[in-house]
């Protein structure tokens, strides 16, 4: 075999590694998100907690909406699992304004024990918004960041290259030369999406804990953050549909991420 064909296989195997990297991202199982960040313990069970009420999140965010879809959101989620009878909101939302709680920064432990002894819980769920980051205002159609047609685009945009058929196999210098030309290509629209930035996203952070009205004590707590495109956030839905859905509607997920938070009081962490 003459050198130029050794040479040329070299380059073609750069090529095909190159392939490999681009499709990786997005043919690659990505397993779903796992809420690690949480603790649970022991005197949950022991305190025999049935009755919980669900008290208005400080807002440590510039978004008015934030505490308000937070909470709500994670009432649901809450009562999804169907650990506990809640208290409703609207009854939460008149004893607040009767004691004149409209603000968060005087609020503690104390507090949040003599709230939930009037609203006839056995414990109370604290929450914070730590960071609520809507999609910008456009529309869904022009920016489909899983779009097959949208990679398909962008990826020859970046310097992809089409597909080159050579047919005189003895052509092994014109083959050689084009190989390079393809390698250097691929290597260089590599390099082109590795440093494109980011399309924007919704993101949204929560972290929330239960404590006890008689004892205080912190009987569980977890928190985190959801970026809409990150991809193992998204592999916990199903549909394209859902998947978009993530990177535009703050709200959608909002939703996702309380229930995988609701969802750690069904586990136990494992190095607990």
């Amino acid at each position: 075999m003459r050198p130029v064909l050794i040479e040329a296989g070299r380059r073609l195997v750069v090529l095909v590694t190159a392939w490999a990297f681009l499709s990786s991202t997005d043919c690659a199982t990505v397993r779903p998100y796992r809420v690690t960040d949480f603790f649970r313990s022991p005197k949950l069970a022991a305190a025999g907690v049935t009755r919980v009420a669900v008290l208005p999140f400080e807002n440590l965010t510039k978004e008015g909406s934030a505490p308000g879809i937070a909470a709500e959101e994670f009432s649901l989620q809450l009562g999804k699992t169907g650990l506990f009878n809640l208290v409703e909101r609207s009854r939460v939302e008149e004893l607040w304004r009767e004691q004149d709680l409209d603000t968060l920064s005087r609020f503690d432990a104390g507090t949040a024990a003599r709230i939930g002894k009037m609203l006839g819980a056995e414990a109370v769920i604290l929450g914070s918004v730590t960071r609520f980051v809507p999609h910008p205002e456009v529309k869904v159609d022009t920016v489909r960041p899983y779009d097959d047609h949208y990679h398909h685009h962008h990826r020859e945009e970046a310097g992809y290259p089409a597909i080159i058929v050579v047919g005189n196999e003895r052509e092994h210098d014109a083959c050689a030369a084009a190989l390079t030309v393809l390698a250097a290509i691929t290597v260089v629209g590599a390099v082109l999406l590795l440093l494109r930035p980011k399309p924007p996203a919704a993101q949204v952070g929560i972290s929330v804990r239960l404590v006890g009205v008689e004892t205080g004590d912190v009987l569980w707590q977890a928190k985190d953050n959801f970026r809409g495109d990150q991809k193992s956030v998204q592999a916990l839905v199903e549909t394209k549909e859902d998947r978009l859905r993530m990177v535009y509607d703050i709200e959608y997920l909002t939703q996702m991420l309380c229930r995988e938070l609701a969802g750690t009081l069904l586990q136990q962490r494992s190095d607990q």
